[in-house]
């Protein structure tokens, strides 16, 4: 059975360093806590985190709690977060796991709780006013937001500013001389946000729903000219519909730029790049912003619990002008 002496001896490193490596109650260098983090993965070492936590110790571990991962329609954008967080995770010594709770639940929050094995705590999926936060400020258990809600008070957060995000996009199709653009999305309504954008930039909205699959979006592009013919643009929410809108839109008689233009805001590069035209985005790295949020919430655990700094970023993206952008009555090249 592999021993902390035999970590020390690996890492060139004392017994209590390595304890220390693996606790975080003393600070130690990155690079002594990367060579007794190598030393471990190489002997497969296993500890105990929650004996550590009831021991005193700092719980090398971080956990994703989601409400809506495995229930939404499926999407890259969501495993682009969770391996960015990991990575993120990782690169400061910790490890992660994913902790899935019901919907409108806590008692799901309250079990972790108790457990007392997980160091801090990312939120996905929240809702408006998210009891969760509430609960985890409570309880002053060091945790950060992937999104954002209004509950009242600071907390540390990461996320996307999708208001520059949907104004970049909707100046961008002003410029080119679109008034009538449709929103892609999974919801009927449209995002009040997104309806005071086109009204300051005088632009009339239409809403496509479609579920966020291949087939969803190959079929709004069947019926896209007879149903939507003012249409000469396309916002864009969902990551999959959008690429089976678009490689299907030639077989449907629709030509893309010339019949309708596409800004993708919310799908990965490597989406956008693979379709036949490839679409324009406003570039959204999701893995970078992932791990960005798991760096941070290393941060705020070792910053301890009573901690009054808060951490907020917010990620935007510049626009990538592709093959699917063109001046309104202009022929594709």
């Amino acid at each position: 059975m592999t021993t902390r002496a035999d970590i020390a001896k690996l890492a060139g490193v004392s017994e209590s360093t390595v304890s220390y490596s693996l606790s975080g109650k003393r600070p130690i260098s990155e690079k002594t806590r990367n060579r007794v983090l190598a030393a471990v993965e190489q002997l497969g070492y296993k500890s105990n985190y929650a004996a550590a936590a009831l021991a005193g110790g700092l719980p090398r571990m971080v956990t994703m709690m989601t409400s809506n991962l495995f229930l939404a329609p499926p999407s890259r954008i969501d495993g682009a977060l969770v391996d960015g967080i990991v990575h993120g995770v990782r690169e400061r010594g910790f490890h992660s796991v994913i902790w899935p709770i019901a919907n409108g639940d806590d008692s799901d929050v309250k079990v972790l709780l108790q457990l007392n094995f997980s160091g801090g705590v990312i939120l996905m999926g929240v809702t408006d006013n998210d009891q969760r936060v509430h609960l985890l400020n409570r309880e002053k258990v060091p945790f950060i937001v992937l999104g954002r809600t209004d509950v009242g008070f600071k907390y540390n957060f990461v996320d996307r500013d999708f208001e520059s995000v949907y104004k970049i996009a909707f100046s961008k199709f002003k410029e080119l001389g679109h008034t009538q653009i449709g929103v892609l999305s999974g919801n009927d309504a449209i995002d009040p946000l997104i309806k005071k954008i086109a009204a300051a930039n005088k632009i009339k909205l239409v809403s496509l729903k479609s579920k966020n699959t291949i087939d969803g979006g190959s079929a709004l592009a069947k019926t896209f000219k007879q149903s939507y013919p003012g249409i000469t643009a396309i916002v864009s929410l969902l990551d999959i519909a959008i690429v089976g809108f678009v490689n299907s839109a030639k077989s449907c008689g629709l030509d893309v730029p010339r019949d309708v233009s596409i800004i993708g805001v919310n799908m990965l590069e490597e989406q956008a790049t693979s379709t036949s035209p490839q679409i324009s985005t406003v570039a959204f790295d999701a893995y970078e912003m992932a791990k960005s949020c798991g760096r941070n919430m290393v941060e705020a655990i070792e910053a301890g619990k009573n901690s009054k700094k808060k951490i907020s970023e917010l990620w935007i993206g510049d626009f990538m002008d592709r093959e699917t952008t063109s001046r309104v009555g202009e022929d594709s090249k």
